[in-house]
């Protein structure tokens, strides 16, 4: 099935601030990358504004949150499975790029509410599927840290954000691969 002129637009929007960032791309890149008239960006999009939340929405699904939420496997294995994913994930972009997340968090508070929101909600999201992820393999005795489940998942995806952009200075798996031995052997034990 052909991607809708949307899907289209949001796809190029995507890849392109991940890589380079929101401030150095252009209305006219993204369409240039999309291949549409730029008269379909404002179809669409209201403005650049409005597509970036689009892609904070879109890039939420790579993070692949439901692996979180998912009943066919243990709790404990639920989240090696998820960080194995962002693991593989940032490996398939060289550790390039680091987290779209953390790139608008850095670079949209000073250029969009409205991004910055998308951004903040995506995360939360994400520290509450991990909280309550942690809570049932606590139950299940898969780990027994008395540490508070919502303390640890928030460090847990701070730690990761944090990782994935040293790996983005780097160029290298190392700091995420030592965050995530930290989180099984440290953290989550």
């Amino acid at each position: 099935m052909k991607p809708n002129t949307r899907d289209t637009i949001i796809a190029a929007a995507l890849d392109l601030f991940y890589s380079r960032g929101y401030t150095a791309t252009g209305v006219l890149d993204i369409t240039k990358a999309a291949g549409v008239p730029k008269g379909s960006f404002y179809h669409f999009f209201p403005s650049k504004e409005a597509l970036a939340e689009a892609t904070v929405i879109e890039y939420t699904k790579n993070n692949r949150i439901e692996l979180l939420t998912s009943s066919s496997t243990s709790p404990l294995q639920r989240i090696h499975n998820h960080i194995d994913h962002l693991l593989d994930f940032a490996e398939r972009d060289g550790y390039v790029r680091g987290c779209l997340f953390g790139n608008f968090s850095t670079e949209m508070p000073s250029q969009s509410d409205l991004v910055s929101r998308a951004v903040a909600a995506a995360l939360d999201n994400w520290v509450k599927q991990l909280t309550l992820t942690i809570t049932e393999a606590k139950e299940a005795g898969e780990i027994s840290t008395n540490s508070d489940p919502a303390r640890l998942a928030t460090h847990i995806v701070a730690s990761i954000e944090g990782a994935l952009a040293q790996c983005k200075v780097s160029r290298s798996s190392a700091p995420l691969e030592l965050t995530i031995t930290t989180i099984f052997t440290d953290l989550l034990y």
